[in-house]
Order: C-alpha cells, then sequence, then structure tokens
C-alpha cells in the first residue's frame, strides 16, 4: 500500500516561544529539513500541514492549511489524509528530532485492514507517529464538528494495530522516535542527546 508522509507544523508552539520545525540540533540543519530528508528516502508523496504556509515555501513540497482551523492536531491529521494522493498517511509531528526509519518501516509494513497502527507504551498511544487510513476519515469528521479534539477517543471507534514496546525495541532500542520537544528544557535535553551521537540523526 503506497503511503503518503504527512508533517503536522501547524501548533502554536506557545510554550516554547518559537517555531519548533526550524530548531537546530545540527549546524544548518532544522527538525524539519532532517525530517523531510528522511521521508524522501520512504515515500513517493509528502505534504506538509501549516498554517503558515509562507514560513515553509522554500521546501518544495506540498503545502496545505488545516481544512478546519483552530482544532488543533487531529484537524492536521484530517487535513493531510484529505489531500493525501494515496490510502493512507504516515503522520509526524513537526518537533520529533530523531525519527528512526526502521520503524517507520515497520509500521508501515503492518496489515492494510488496520485504521491506524499505532505505537503505544505505558499504555499511552502515540498519536503523532503513527499510520492512518482514510477509513478514518469520517470518524475524524464527526469529532471534529462535536469539537471532542482528543486523538485517542477516534481510537475507540477504529480498527487499530497497536505496536508494542517490544516490537518497538526492535527496531528502535530507546524509542527515541517518540521524542518530541514542547518546552526550553525538551530542547535542551535533545540537544544533549544528539551530542551524545547515541542515535542516527543525520545519516
Amino acid at each position: 500500500m503506497k503511503t503518503t508522509g504527512i508533517i503536522l507544523a501547524g501548533g502554536k508552539n506557545s510554550r516554547i516561544g518559537t517555531e519548533k520545525a526550524f530548531l537546530q540540533l545540527k549546524t544548518g540543519t532544522c527538525l524539519i529539513q532532517h525530517t523531510l530528508s528522511l521521508f524522501k528516502k520512504i515515500f513517493p508523496e509528502i505534504i506538509i500541514v501549516t498554517n503558515n504556509p509562507i514560513s515553509y515555501q522554500n521546501f518544495g513540497t506540498k503545502l496545505v492549511e488545516d481544512l478546519l482551523k483552530g482544532k488543533g492536531p487531529l484537524a492536521g491529521i484530517f487535513t493531510g489524509l484529505c489531500y493525501s494522493s494515496n490510502q493512507s498517511g504516515f503522520i509526524i509531528a513537526c518537533d520529533m528530532p530523531f525519527p528512526q526509519m526502521k520503524l517507520i518501516k515497520y509500521i508501515l509494513r503492518q496489515p492494510e485492514e488496520y485504521d491506524v497502527v499505532i505505537p503505544e507504551i505505558e499504555g499511552k498511544a502515540e498519536p503523532l507517529f503513527a499510520r492512518y487510513s482514510k477509513n478514518c476519515l469520517p470518524v475524524i469528521f464527526s469529532h471534529l464538528l462535536k469539537n471532542d479534539l482528543k486523538i485517542q477517543n477516534i481510537l475507540k471507534k477504529l480498527k487499530v494495530k497497536r505496536i508494542t514496546p517490544k516490537e518497538l525495541d526492535k527496531f528502535d532500542r530507546y524509542h527515541r522516535s517518540l521524542i518530541n520537544i514542547n518546552r526550553q528544557e525538551d530542547f535542551k535535553k535533545a540537544k544533549e542527546l544528539f551530542l551524545k551521537r547515541k542515535t542516527d540523526y543525520g545519516s
């Protein structure tokens, strides 16, 4: 099944005070550049969902704005899937600095019968590093209309394959793919992790 790589870059960035997609762990390479470089090796189509398209116009990638504004990541997922040329989309947040190609490919290999393929740690699913089918669109749309914006709530109504920690361990031993940056202290920790060279960032 062909899948579109969908990068969500529509957050308000209020907790960190800057546009997270342009944070740099490696001088000269911002987070979204790294993700795009990785995605170009995997996906035939890449979409950036952003409400600030001017900032991303130099990346040579399809840019779309939320179809329903002010409704958070769930609207981003909905928009990315609507614009996707393929039946499924792999969603990633722009503030996840260490996505591992092997784990993404493992998620993509899961059976097409599932509406969502999503990693789960300690009983909590990570909705912004997951594969979604267009079959999700009616459910997502109904939740958006009701202003029920918790992504976890849509999972109850869909056929979901949950990637267990044991499965994650095979492809991303330290679960770094699921790290995200929300605050300045998160960014500081990510820089320290990058400097320790315990990740294949930039490879």
